[in-house]
């Protein structure tokens, strides 16, 4: 369906520029656009000298417009689940690393409590290994609400991935689910979260995670709108299962087939990034990934610019640090991965740059290259807005933090190209 929807799309708009290509040849005053003139002299043999700056702007065209474009038209419409699906509730394991996390747990476990799932096909397995708080005597309260399975013995190694094979073990179901400490079920999540698992092609499911906290400031409201469009499974990885690019998971608010871990031998307690690192083991393998939307989950985010920037600096330098594994399992899949973020991930810095571009070739006189511009502008700002729509809950007010948003997406551009060696991996303090 993906090549499909490329041919459509792209179609469409190859379309819309010839057309208005022919405009500015016949309509328009031959003033208004150099790049018209000089490209229809070049087709008509007469301006040879002019292919090398065709092709640099064919590129452009392609890489900006084509693409971008695709990416906006793939942000319409609705995700269709396996037919026959609707009610699909088999028995789950959920698998919860809880480590000293009294501050938050109790309104986590409150939020199950809540959830839509039936009961009795909902078994969470929290590991609280090496705690030294309250976190096991408030599960232990949950037990006459929940099928709680509370796990205290040590882990042979410390960090996440050990303490989600450690969990594995006591895990009774064939679908596992992977949350953090603080994520917050919706009523509905983990029914959406486990709908695809109905077509037994499917490996592994993921679903977007929001800001709960995302009305203290700008920064988190920043926040917000980047969590509906990138970095927590929101329409960006909506349009990138449309499109049939490659998917991935991240490290919370995702479920998969018990028997794909165990041929994997788990999580690699290895990695700082063991979501990075299954990914990819999951793409080696052929596996089959589902992003399903209804499947939210919130949590909370820091809410000082400094606070937000050191959990952003984790978060590369985790993923950079891995890097090297994951492309000994499979360079081309990173190699697309990395591309993927870095092109489609800062949406918002393109759409300033291409606004900028546009008001400059306007002041040139140069209105094709303008219209252009204009458009990837309005493809960049059409997918912020649509995010909004799908997993914002229709919040346009938030547009208003847009100069937040930039700085938050340019800062997280700009560590991709720092050493982050030094930096260590730690949790991010969090209280409700």
């Amino acid at each position: 369906m993906g090549k499909k929807l490329y041919l459509i799309y792209g179609g469409i708009l190859v379309g819309i520029t010839a057309v208005v290509h022919l405009l500015f040849t016949f309509v328009f005053p031959s003033a208004w656009s150099y790049w018209v003139v000089q490209t229809n002299l070049m087709f008509a043999g007469l301006n040879n000298n002019g292919i090398w700056v065709f092709c640099i702007g064919a590129f452009l065209y392609v890489i900006y417009f084509f693409l971008w474009g695709v990416t906006y038209l793939a942000s319409f419409g609705k995700v269709k689940y396996p037919e026959g699906s609707d009610g699909y509730t088999p028995p789950i394991s959920i698998l919860v690393p809880a480590r000293n996390e009294e501050k938050v747990i109790e309104n986590t476990l409150e939020s199950y409590k809540n959830s839509d799932y039936p009961k009795d096909s909902l078994e969470l397995v929290i590991i609280a290994s090496g705690s030294t708080d309250k976190t096991v005597e408030i599960c232990e309260k949950y037990k006459e609400y929940l099928n709680i399975q509370i796990v205290t013995e040590a882990q042979e190694k410390k960090g996440k991935p050990a303490a989600l094979n450690l969990g594995l073990k006591h895990a009774s179901n064939d679908i596992i689910c992977v949350y953090d400490a603080d994520n917050h079920v919706s009523d509905k999540c983990l029914n959406a979260l486990v709908q695809p698992f109905y077509d037994s092609g499917i490996d592994v499911a993921m679903g977007p995670t929001q800001a709960r906290n995302w009305d203290v400031n700008s920064w988190t409201k920043a926040v917000y709108v980047d969590f509906c469009y990138f970095c927590s499974m929101g329409l960006y990885f909506e349009t990138r299962a449309k499109l049939g690019r490659n998917l991935w998971i991240l490290g919370r608010n995702y479920a998969i087939r018990k028997n794909v871990l165990e041929e994997f031998g788990g999580w690699n307690e290895d990695a700082l990034t063991e979501d990075l690192h299954l990914s990819v083991q999951l793409t080696v393998a052929g596996k089959k990934f589902f992003h399903t939307p209804k499947a939210i989950s919130t949590e909370i985010t820091p809410t000082t610019w400094d606070g937000i920037k050191a959990q952003r600096r984790q978060w590369v330098a985790g993923y950079k640090q891995s890097l090297d594994s994951a492309m000994e399992l499979d360079k081309r899949s990173v190699i697309l991965r990395n591309f993927g973020m870095l092109h489609y991930g800062h949406v918002v810095n393109f759409s300033v740059g291409a606004i900028i571009a546009a008001l400059l070739f306007g002041l040139f006189g140069e209105y094709f290259v303008m219209f252009i511009c204009l458009s990837i502008f309005t493809f960049c700002f059409g997918l912020i807005v649509n995010a909004l729509r799908k997993y914002g809950e229709g919040k346009y007010k938030l547009l208003l933090y847009y100069p937040w948003y930039f700085v938050l997406m340019f800062y997280m551009f700009a560590i991709q190209f720092m050493n982050l060696e030094e930096v260590e991996w730690d949790v991010t303090p969090k209280t409700e």
